[in-house]
C-alpha cells in the first residue's frame, strides 16, 4: 500500500485527521479539489465572524450612549484584508499538514474500491479511506439569481434591502450582521420560531434585537416564488403577501456531499442522506471511516475536529469512541447563544442585566442558566450573552468532569468581566447569588 490513510476533504474533519495521523507517525494522503479548509475556512465559519465582527463593532458604536457615529465602509477593501486573512490560515495549515508529513494532493479524488483512489490522473492505495467530503447549501434552482452563503460573503456593495429565507442559524447571524450594517432585512421562517430547535428561553433574548434592529421577522411562512426583476427580486409569501428586494439569501440548511466521488463504488450503509458510522467512525466497511458533516447531524467543525482525533486514535491502533454529551453549541446572534449538555432536574437562572461589566457594554438582554440534577451534578448549560461563544467551553467541561454547581460556585472569577455571571449563576443554586435575589 502506498499509504496507511487517504483522505478525501481538506476542511477541518479532513485536515485534522491528516494532522492527528501525521502526530501519530502514519503515511497519510490528503486529497482537496479546492483549498484547504473546506467550507469552514474559506466560505463559512472564519468569513462569516469575520463580517459578524465588524458590524458588532459598528452596530456596538452606534448603540453606545454618547456616541455619534456614521460609519463608512468601503467592502471591497474589507473583502481583500478577508481573504489576506483566509489565505494566512489556510496556507498555515497546509503547511503544518507538510510538516508532518501528509502528502496534499490537489484534485478530484474518485473511490476505486476500498483501498484504491484514483486522482490527478493516477491509482494510489491505501490501507484505510476516510471520507470528509463536507457538505453543501440546500439549493432551489426556481430561485434564479439569489444568493447562498458563499455569495453573500463575497459581497462588495450593501444591499439596501435584503430578504433572507430560512431563520436558521445561518440566516438569524447573517441577518443580524447585515442589518447593523444598514441594510432592512426581512427573515422568513415556515416553523413556528426562528431558530427551530433551540430552546424557547434561549431564543427570547435574540428575537427582541431582531426587532430592534428593524428587522421584520415572518413565522409560519414559506416563499411561494422568487422572481429576478430586473436589478431586484420579487418574491411572494404565502398569504400572497408580496415584497421587492435587492437581494435574496436563501439559507434553509445542508446536505451532506456524498455523490461525485465514487462512494457508490463500495456501498457503505447509509443513514438517510448520509454516511452511517458507529461510535469508531467507522462505517460498515472495515477500515472505512466518515466524518463531519457527511456523517450526519450536527454539522459542527468543533465535532469534526473532535471526530478526526477519533479517527486518527483507531487507525493508529487504539480503541477509541466518540461522547458527544458534552457537545457545545453556538449561534452568534445578538446576544449570542451558546448550550451544552443537556437539561436535568433542576436549573439555576441569573441574569445579564446583574452582570456589572455586561451593563457596562450597553447590554442587559440575556440569562445565565445551569442545569443539574438533585445532587448538584452539571448535566448542561445555557448562556445567552455577549461572548457566551468564549464562556461555554467551562460548562462544558464542567459537564463532562461531572462537576457539581458548587465547584463552579467556589472557583473565583475575575471581576468585573461576563464570565462571572457563571459562577453568580451557579451561586444561584443556592439562592446565595452575590448581585441579585431570586425569588427563592
Amino acid at each position: 500500500m502506498d499509504y496507511d490513510a487517504i483522505i478525501i476533504g481538506g476542511g477541518p474533519g479532513g485536515y485534522a485527521s491528516a494532522i492527528r495521523l501525521g502526530q501519530n507517525s502514519k503515511k497519510v494522503a490528503l486529497i482537496e479539489k479546492d483549498k484547504i479548509g473546506g467550507e469552514c475556512l474559506n466560505y463559512g465559519c472564519i468569513p462569516s465572524k469575520a463580517l459578524i465582527e465588524m458590524a458588532n463593532s459598528i452596530g456596538y458604536l452606534k448603540d453606545l450612549p454618547g456616541v455619534n457615529l456614521v460609519p463608512s465602509i468601503d467592502l471591497e477593501k474589507w473583502q481583500k484584508w478577508k481573504w489576506e486573512m483566509i489565505n494566512k490560515l489556510t496556507s498555515g495549515v497546509e503547511t503544518l499538514c507538510k510538516a508532518y508529513g501528509v502528502t496534499v494532493i490537489k484534485g478530484d479524488g474518485k473511490i476505486v474500491d476500498r483501498n484504491t483512489v484514483s486522482v490527478a490522473g493516477k491509482n494510489i492505495t491505501a490501507t484505510n479511506l476516510v471520507i470528509a467530503t463536507g457538505s453543501s447549501p440546500v439549493k432551489f434552482p426556481a430561485f434564479e439569481g439569489v444568493s447562498y452563503n458563499r455569495e453573500i460573503l463575497d459581497i462588495t456593495k450593501l444591499p439596501k434591502t435584503l430578504l433572507i429565507v430560512g431563520g436558521g442559524y445561518i440566516g438569524i447571524e447573517l441577518g443580524t450582521a447585515i442589518a447593523k450594517l444598514g441594510s432592512k432585512v426581512t427573515i422568513v421562517e415556515m416553523m413556528p420560531a426562528v431558530l427551530p430547535g433551540v430552546e424557547k428561553e434561549l431564543v427570547n433574548p435574540v428575537e427582541r434585537k431582531l426587532r430592534t434592529l428593524g428587522i421584520d421577522i415572518f413565522v409560519n411562512t414559506k416563499v411561494e416564488k422568487i422572481q429576478r426583476n430586473g436589478e431586484s427580486f420579487d418574491a411572494v409569501l404565502s398569504g400572497e403577501k408580496k415584497i421587492t428586494v435587492e437581494n435574496v439569501l436563501v439559507t434553509v440548511g445542508r446536505r451532506p456531499n456524498t455523490e461525485g466521488f465514487g462512494l457508490e463504488n463500495i456501498g457503505p450503509e447509509m443513514n438517510g442522506r448520509y454516511i452511517r458510522i458507529d461510535s469508531h467512525c467507522e462505517t460498515s466497511i472495515k477500515g472505512v471511516y466518515a466524518l463531519g458533516d457527511v456523517s450526519g447531524e450536527p454539522m459542527l467543525a468543533h465535532k469534526a475536529f473532535y471526530q478526526a482525533g477519533i479517527v486518527a486514535q483507531n487507525i493508529s491502533g487504539k480503541d477509541a469512541e466518540v461522547d458527544y454529551h458534552s457537545m457545545p453549541y453556538v449561534i452568534y446572534s445578538d446576544p449570542e447563544i451558546a448550550y451544552t449538555g443537556k437539561k436535568g432536574t433542576r436549573e439555576t437562572i441569573y441574569p445579564l442585566a446583574a452582570n456589572g461589566r455586561a451593563l457596562g457594554m450597553n447590554s442587559s438582554l440575556g440569562t445565565y442558566r445551569i442545569y443539574f440534577d438533585d445532587d448538584g451534578t452539571v448535566t448542561g448549560a445555557g448562556i445567552v450573552a455577549p461572548h457566551s461563544s468564549e464562556m461555554i467551553s467551562e460548562l462544558t467541561l464542567s459537564v463532562e468532569a461531572s462537576l457539581s454547581v458548587n465547584d463552579i460556585a467556589l472557583t473565583i472569577h475575575p471581576h468585573p468581566t461576563v464570565s462571572e455571571g457563571v459562577m453568580e449563576s451557579a451561586e444561584g443554586a443556592f439562592g446565595k447569588s452575590l448581585h441579585f435575589k431570586s425569588g427563592r
